[in-house]
């Protein structure tokens, strides 16, 4: 599942070795990260780092992990879009060839010594953490579905306003969507799996006042985080169950 990639990807550290940066004619920049191999001797393995600016995609600025292979001219850099992999840059001695998703055309990026000496590595890598973090990579990474994402997000608002008149206070629940893979998305309700454990709070009424955004999110077991001003609730694709949600709220 999408959730349990992401959370493997962000507790394995991720060591930069070694940094390269081309220029395109109209001020795009390529920065890629090699990056060192956290399976060795198993196969090809997500090994690159990969941020592209200044091309007018809205993608611009998003740091992509992904896994560079040989090509019928040159190298190639595949990654994760939109549910799909994506030939997303290939560099033929130097020549980089990059097709940014949104864009109707691929440009053409040179290798620049001065730009790459002046780089950061480290600052690619720290980016590319933020952004799994603030979960922009998951969302670019799987299919976009827009009307059960709005389907789901009505759900949640009905469950916002039956929540805020049992507790009296103005209650906000949300799905984070990112966590959701494609395989759930596809064959689930996935508003089933949240709504009883959003019911649960309606007896809960205390914690919901405490922490008034409430968050469900898709994970391998059933947990309840008390956040600052959130309550995020973890559910499964497994039997959804209420009672870990009445222990640690009762605490």
């Amino acid at each position: 599942m999408l959730t349990l990639l992401v959370s493997m990807v962000t507790s394995q550290a991720l060591v930069a070795q070694g940094l390269k940066v081309y220029r395109g004619k109209d001020g795009q920049r390529v920065e890629v990260v090699t990056l060192a191999s956290q399976q060795p001797g198993k196969g090809a393995s997500p090994n690159a780092l990969v941020r592209v600016t200044g091309s007018g995609s809205e993608r611009d600025g998003l740091v992509f992990r992904g896994t560079t292979s040989p090509a019928q001219r040159g190298t190639s850099f595949t990654m994760k879009y939109g549910g799909k992999d994506w030939e997303l840059c290939r560099n033929d001695d130097g020549d980089v060839e990059v097709w940014m998703p949104g864009l109707q055309q691929s440009f053409h990026a040179k290798y620049d010594d001065a730009a790459t000496t002046a780089g950061d590595k480290a600052d690619v890598v720290k980016a590319h953490q933020t952004q799994l973090s603030d979960d922009s990579i998951a969302l670019a990474e799987k299919t976009v579905w827009p009307n059960l994402v709005a389907k789901y997000s009505k759900k949640a608002a009905e469950a916002s306003a039956a929540l805020s008149k049992s507790c009296g206070a103005a209650v906000t629940v949300d799905l984070r969507f990112a966590t959701f893979d494609d395989d759930t998305m596809a064959n689930l309700d996935v508003w089933k799996l949240c709504a009883p454990m959003v019911g649960a709070l309606e007896s809960k009424c205390a914690a919901v006042k405490a922490r008034p955004k409430v968050v469900c999110q898709l994970g391998a077991a059933p947990a309840v985080e008390k956040l600052d001003g959130t309550l995020r609730i973890t559910t499964t694709t497994k039997s959804v169950t209420t009672s870990f949600l009445q222990t640690e709220l009762g605490k």
